[in-house]
């Protein structure tokens, strides 16, 4: 199907398809980090670096963001990039941390966690729990609010951050106050009807998806699978205010509200934003009108969730 004249105008130049396999993996995460180096961290923010160590004891890496007229205690956001479980991050998604950290005054984690296929689940998984033990233990050392702390990510970070949310509890981890899923991935079994209707989507579609679920968690089996996929996990008794939004032409499109519903369902407060002409990231396309309004609603959501009133 030609998208490009059901999208939104000002994301038709990046609305291409592109292919998901093991050969542009390693050809995109030889020049992804080449490029997340030379993306300026904008004025009025300031950056450090941390290592922490995570699954099986594994180093890796988090930058985080912060103001730069920051003193004292801050709320923080753990920010969990998109990217198949497989990519680095890309500039853009540095961009967005940098806009979080700004719009919502709160210090921004961004880890480098392990990918597959080299590292499948639980490898991404673990970093992303151990990382947020990490900033919670160290909290004053950090300058957190371990009381104001958030979780965020797209499609497969919108994974991990689901599961850190739907498994603090069982993980002996502090209450996350708010997570926000953008585009997340939220099911194994792949079986809504978007998933059905959209093999072909600009730069996501069914087809990559079977793909990168078989890279992540092809070598297990039955609920060792499902246990990666956040639809099939079992929820605490208290949820955190949970943003989702969703893409039109994305084959996680219905997973997400699906997974919306649930949450509601299970007793939290829940805000779904299905956009309108969009796909799945497509606020790559920063300047477009269509991603600036969504990632001020984003914004908006993070700076009622760190004042410590209900985001929703």
């Amino acid at each position: 199907m030609n998208y490009k004249n059901l999208v939104d105008p000002e994301l038709r130049p990046i609305a291409q398809s592109i292919p998901y396999n093991r050969a542009v993996i390693a050809c995109a995460n030889f020049f992804l980090p080449i490029a997340l180096r030379l993306t300026p961290v904008p004025k009025g923010l300031r950056r450090r670096v941390i290592t922490v160590n995570g699954h099986k004891g594994f180093a890796f890496r988090a930058e985080l963001f912060e103001p730069s007229d920051a003193e004292g205690r801050l709320p923080a956001l753990i920010d969990l990039h998109g990217g198949a479980f497989s990519y680095k991050a890309s500039p853009y998604h540095k961009r967005l941390a940098c806009l979080y950290a700004a719009g919502a005054r709160c210090r921004v984690f961004f880890p480098d966690y392990h990918l597959t296929p080299k590292y499948p689940y639980p490898a991404a998984y673990d970093d992303a729990a151990a990382l947020f033990r990490h900033m919670t233990e160290h909290a004053e050392a950090f300058g957190v609010d371990p009381e104001r702390i958030c979780v965020a990510g797209d499609s497969a970070g919108g994974a991990l951050a689901a599961l850190i949310c739907s498994r603090y509890a069982s993980e002996g981890l502090e209450r996350p106050r708010a997570q926000m899923l953008i585009y997340p991935l939220t099911d194994v079994t792949m079986q809504t009807d978007s998933m059905k209707k959209f093999p072909d989507t600009p730069l996501w579609n069914a087809r990559n998806n079977r793909r990168m679920w078989a890279f992540y968690c092809g070598h297990l089996s039955g609920d060792a699978a499902r246990a990666a996929s956040p639809m099939h996990s079992a929820l605490p008794a208290k949820l955190p205010d949970t943003y989702i939004e969703t893409a039109e032409y994305d084959c996680l499109r219905d997973e997400g509200v699906l997974y919306g519903e649930r949450l509601r369902k299970a007793g939290a407060n829940v805000e779904i934003n299905e956009t309108r002409g969009t796909f799945h990231g497509y606020d790559s396309a920063l300047t477009a009108g269509v991603a600036k309004r969504n990632i001020e609603k984003r914004i908006a959501f993070l700076k009622k969730a760190l004042r410590g009133g209900s985001a929703v």
